[in-house]
């Protein structure tokens, strides 16, 4: 019992053992710090998928619903049905943690036609 509480003492006693003790002790921080931000990232991740998601599949749903019937009334136009399409079912369903830190894009509810000119 008396050595789990001299050892830390003889440690600190050698020059090269102190040096590394506070960088040691500094990593530990860093490493606590970093563990501590990924876990709430993640559960922010988490919380915020529970909210947004349902609403996100809704809307899908919806556009879905709505291309369906615009198709025959637009006289069988897939062009329109498609972008009715394309901008109620695309873009993110979830949130990661890559989103709240900035690292990728969202697109919330709608995703924007991008038109290409050739």
């Amino acid at each position: 019992m008396m050595l789990l509480f001299t050892n830390p003492v003889f440690a600190e006693s050698e020059p090269g053992n102190a040096i590394d003790n506070g960088v040691s002790a500094e990593k530990n921080e860093q490493t606590e710090e970093s563990t501590f931000r990924d876990f709430k990232n993640g559960m922010n991740s988490s919380l915020l998928s529970l909210l947004y998601t349902p609403i996100k599949v809704n809307i899908a749903v919806i556009g879905g619903v709505v291309g369906g019937v615009a198709y025959p009334i637009s006289g069988f136009n897939a062009g329109v049905s498609k972008k009715i399409w394309s901008s109620s079912m695309g873009g993110t369903y979830l949130i990661t943690e890559d989103i709240l830190t900035g690292k990728e894009k969202v697109e919330l509810f709608l995703k924007k036609n991008k038109k290409t000119k050739k």
